[in-house]
């Protein structure tokens, strides 16, 4: 019989932290799952003697996109000071959960481990922590597109792209982190040799707060081309497509909803944390942004951002997308989300802000605002990066005139009359091209679909207004701190109530308390929060199908011209 009195946990609060691309972020939640305290550390600013722009460091080659993995450890120390100079009692966090970006992969020492493992809280993180943790301090994240021939290898090793989807969720993409780590293992075989351990960005947040490598969480793990993603588990053809001995470098991923353990000791001297407070594996960001909106299933959530991303509910069934990625889901047990990422996203549009009105995006939204819909026929795809969906790369431009058939449709027109006509061209473009995507790859769009926004970009009402009506549906906003930084503290909630609060199994306890909540059921009473912040205009649809359409021949015609520049430079090397 179980003789434990009833707990009083109104006192408990919930810690969510997010490592990202350009900052790393935290939010308390009380009891109540109201906000009490927020930080952040801007790596820029912050930090800048990691010279680093937008999170990046700006020394890379071409192509490559890279971190110091001592950035984000100073990060973190940081953030855990400023919140507890705020005066937040970090001994009332009964849990913490956390997000990182994914793909990007960090390589650990000997000496690293060693002294994860044995953290004095007389030093700050990163002075143990230094450069002489890491196997590289070079590391790459989520942005670098470098390994493309590592990509091609593990496909063709793997039997092609159609059946690497069906196995890991996605085709083999360069910025994915199997073949980054297959880049490391052929061009840096002395490191990658003298590695013991591979984290994952969310393994690497969850690593530095256990004191402890951290095995990586299933739903990130479903975007590294290394998971299969129906049975859960490393898919042994991948790990030998992409580098020898690898299994042991990564560990056996677990479930979301499991423990990695409890803080180690090292918090709970030197900042108060109390030593049963349960640590979650961190997840990734696209996962968290998702949880924290508490969604219903026939919800789509449009990330605009340095990427734009696309994150839908799929259900049980792993479908196989040929583009696009299948992850895990992280609150319901054997389903699955699908995610369409756009590389060129909130950087095109800052580019073209800062060419048409010297970055003025009052100006810029007034141009966008005093044009209407369709943009009289012109329509424009600004692919400055290679783009991923589809594969390509440039800039094309249409006006009415242009027949899709003609010799002219391959080079397009150099610009359009006016600076309001380009930028709503930009802008429409991006939209068209998601909408799509998204349609071809199977996802349906009727009078109930729902927009929720999300990302830097998220906030202009301009931009939100042609998102609903070249989708063709209203468009909500998520009130307070961020949905990814909420998604991470009521991951941390959820656990305390699963592994605490239900997890009795006397009789006594049992009769006293209704059925184990799923995690929806649990935060069914909590509001969403949403806001409506725009509504899409009467006879927008038949502006926007036909344009659609012209959008992708022009996306085939970009893509043409790319595959055959890739085989110019094949040839030719």
């Amino acid at each position: 019989m179980c003789h434990r009195r009833k707990q009083d946990y109104s006192g408990n609060t919930y810690l969510g932290i997010q490592l990202g691309t350009q900052r790393c972020r935290a939010v308390i939640l009380d009891a109540q799952m109201k906000v009490t305290f927020e930080a952040k550390i801007n790596y820029d600013v912050d930090l800048p003697e990691f010279k680093t722009s937008g999170g990046v460091l700006t020394d890379a080659k071409p192509g490559e996109s890279l971190a110091n993995p001592v950035m984000w450890v100073k990060a973190l120390d940081m953030l855990l000071n400023c919140l507890s100079g705020q005066g937040a009692d970090l001994h009332s966090v009964v849990a913490i959960g956390g997000a990182g970006q994914q793909h990007g992969c960090v390589f650990w020492s000997d000496i690293g481990l060693r002294r994860l493992c044995n953290l004095n809280p007389i030093l700050r993180l990163h002075e143990q922590l230094n450069a002489a943790a890491f196997e590289l301090t070079r590391t790459p994240i989520w942005m670098d597109g470098s390994a493309r021939t590592q990509a091609f290898e593990m496909e063709q090793e793997l039997g092609g792209p159609v059946e690497l989807a069906a196995l890991t969720g996605s085709r083999a993409y360069a910025r994915f982190t199997g073949p980054q780590i297959r880049k490391v293992y052929q061009q840096c075989p002395e490191h990658y040799e003298r590695t013991p351990r591979i984290s994952l960005v969310s393994s690497f947040l969850s690593s530095l707060l256990v004191g402890g490598v951290a095995s990586i969480e299933i739903c990130d793990g479903s975007g590294m081309n290394l998971l299969d993603i129906n049975r859960h588990k490393w898919s042994e053809k991948c790990l030998e497509a992409c580098a020898p001995g690898l299994g042991r470098r990564l560990m056996q991923p677990i479930a979301s909803s499991r423990l990695q353990g409890r803080v180690a000791d090292y918090y709970v001297k030197r900042w108060n944390f109390r030593p049963d407070c349960m640590v979650l594996p961190a997840i990734g960001i696209a996962h968290s942004r998702y949880v924290g909106m508490l969604l219903e299933k026939d919800v789509l959530v449009l990330s605009l951002d340095i990427s734009d991303t696309m994150l839908v509910h799929l259900g049980e069934e792993s479908h196989k997308m040929d583009e696009g990625h299948v992850l895990c889901h992280p609150t319901i047990p054997n389903e699955y989300l699908g995610l369409l990422c756009f590389r060129n996203g909130s950087g095109v549009r800052q580019d073209l802000c800062d060419e048409l009105v010297d970055g003025d995006w009052e100006r810029f939204n007034a141009m966008l605002d005093s044009t209407p819909m369709g943009n009289g026929g012109n329509v424009a795809l600004h692919f400055i990066e290679r783009e991923l969906i589809p594969q390509a790369k440039g800039t094309l431009r249409w006006d009415s005139r242009l027949n899709a058939r003609s010799q002219e449709a391959l080079l397009g027109i150099e610009e359009f009359d006016h600076p309001e006509t380009e930028a709503r061209a930009l802008i429409e473009g991006q939209m068209m091209h998601h909408r799509a995507i998204a349609q071809d790859l199977g996802f349906q769009f009727g009078p109930k679909t729902m927009i929720v926004m999300a990302g830097a970009d998220s906030n202009n009402r301009s931009i939100l207004q042609i998102v609903a009506d070249v989708f063709n549906a209203p468009v909500y906003e998520k009130l307070g701190p961020g949905p990814c930084l909420l998604g991470c503290a009521y991951r941390a909630r959820y656990a305390f109530y699963e592994h605490r609060e239900a997890s009795c199994s006397c009789q006594r306890c049992r009769r006293s308390r209704p059925t184990k909540q799923s995690f929806g059921e649990f935060f069914r009473q909590l509001p969403r929060d949403l806001r409506l912040v725009a509504q899409p205009q009467l006879g927008c649809e038949s502006i926007y199908a036909p344009l659609i359409v012209r959008c992708m021949n022009m996306c085939q015609l970009l893509a043409a011209s790319t595959s055959i520049h890739d085989s110019h430079i094949v040839m030719e090397t």
